[in-house]
């Protein structure tokens, strides 16, 4: 998913190691007060460095993709509208 995002986006996409963000924040303020760490930048710096994705999608099939998903977007649109009635 990450890597079809970078290509249908066309930018770099960012994903941390550790995807349980919330208790890796506990963790670091715990670490603060703990004195592990003297500030939040070294905390931030402790953290594994995020995998990157990059975009590889040639032009012609980016422009596909996102065409097929306006597609299926203005279908659902359609098909909401109808049950609406």
């Amino acid at each position: 998913l990450m890597q079809f995002q970078a290509d249908v986006l066309d930018v770099d996409v960012q994903r941390p190691q550790m995807v349980e963000t919330t208790a890796l924040g506990a963790a670091g303020l715990a670490g603060l007060g703990a004195g592990l760490w003297s500030d939040a930048y070294e905390f931030l710096e402790a953290r594994p460095k995020p995998t990157r994705f990059k975009p590889k999608m040639r032009e012609a099939r980016r422009e596909e993709s996102i065409k097929g998903w306006q597609r299926a977007i203005a279908a659902t649109r359609a098909w909401s509208k109808a049950g609406q009635q």
